[in-house]
């Protein structure tokens, strides 16, 4: 367990509180191999896509073109990259800024997203957010995942409110009324350097930074659900079995449908009972896991790491003039891994899973 523990002081109070109650650790291990604010600047000058990135301002999204390196009309939306330059432009001038899906393009969070779908069962999406002093990330709302923020710069309060919707699934529509309705935190806190903030989901939750800047990595753990094995389960039924293939019958037939539909369920009742623990989709998930972690991409190049004079950086710092050596825009974590499902299915040339919908405006984490 010890990238979990990267999140985490304790395993045992973890499980107590797993999808039940909120609560603030200082693990013991360190975060630096994992990611840096340096690591932050390095993407948004070695050809991030723009897909990746995202700004918003008193809680709300801001239009993505505002932060697009120029590429002429012509060119693709899906091919289009950030530029660094403007996003520290609107950083500066009080806007939060998303990276998202950064396990697709940091070698050092792909490992730690692979380790943690080892430790854990469950597939791990990271996103930073990178929020400047006195201002709000998006508007209070609630994730249909289970997040820990990890704090690598400044500090950030947070209020977490109890759950408005417990345990919402990825199609589960966003309740904004039961947000609103929310009732007194359950926790406020103030998240500091070092320390990390676990979030059950559903639990309403909405950050504010005071008089300095912050940066943090949100981890999403992306649990299956009893729902979705049994789904899963369903359908390797239908297919397996003759009598539930068979098609529905059609508005013409006298047949007795509701009689049908008694015998089909009594037919998959039994194909059920029969089934156990390791024919469960869940255990070949756990097993997938001899993959390349990190498929090479724009921040790969040598000539973008070189990149230098960005002037003031996202956390209103001087940036060092310092030529980053080439190919290591971000060096792996020293353990060797494999990677998380998304990785492994991106590599295979197969479809990766669907990423889970953001409820409006947009999850903070």
């Amino acid at each position: 367990m010890e990238n979990l523990l990267r999140l985490v002081d304790d395993i045992a109070v973890l499980e107590s509180a797993w999808e039940r109650r909120p609560f603030v650790s200082t693990p013991r291990g360190g975060f630096d191999a994992v990611f840096t604010v340096a690591a932050a600047e390095r993407l948004l000058f070695a050809g991030l896509p723009l897909a990746s990135a995202r700004l918003f301002r008193d809680g709300r999204p801001l239009p993505s073109g505002l932060i697009a390196r120029s590429g002429g009309s012509g060119a693709r939306v899906r091919d289009r990259q950030v530029d660094g330059a403007k996003v520290i432009r609107h950083v500066g001038d009080g806007a939060t800024l998303t990276l998202e899906d950064l396990q697709s393009h940091s070698p050092r969070i792909a490992a730690f997203a692979a380790a943690l779908f080892r430790e854990t069962g469950y597939e791990a999406d990271c996103t930073a957010f990178l929020t400047p002093p006195h201002s709000r990330g998006v508007d209070p709302h609630y994730d249909p995942v289970s997040v820990f923020l990890r704090q690598v710069h400044g500090a950030k309060r947070w209020r977490i409110s109890a759950p408005a919707v417990r345990w919402p699934g990825r199609r589960t529509g966003f309740d904004a009324a039961a947000v609103a309705a929310a009732g007194e935190p359950v926790l406020d806190v103030v998240l500091r350097e070092g320390q990390c903030l676990y979030i059950p989901r559903g639990f309403v939750h909405v950050g504010e930074t005071a008089g300095e800047p912050s940066v943090h990595l949100s981890v999403s753990l992306r649990a299956a659900t009893w729902g979705s094995v049994l789904g899963v389960l369903l359908a390797a039924a239908a297919e397996e079995s003759e009598e539930l293939r068979e098609s529905l019958p059609p508005r013409f037939a006298t047949a007795d449908t509701r009689q049908l539909f008694q015998d089909r369920l009594n037919l998959f009742a039994k194909h059920l009972a029969a089934l156990r623990w390791d024919d469960a989709p869940l255990a070949r998930l756990r097993a997938e896991a001899d993959q390349p972690v990190h498929r090479p991409g724009p921040q790969d190049r040598p000539a973008a790491m070189r990149r230098r004079g960005y002037g003031a950086t996202v956390t209103g710092r001087r940036r060092v003039r310092a030529e980053a050596p080439a190919g290591n825009a971000d060096a792996p974590a020293p353990a060797p891994a494999t990677p998380a499902p998304r990785q492994a299915a991106r590599s295979r040339g197969t479809a990766a899973p669907h990423r889970a919908p953001s409820p409006p405006p947009s999850p903070t984490r």
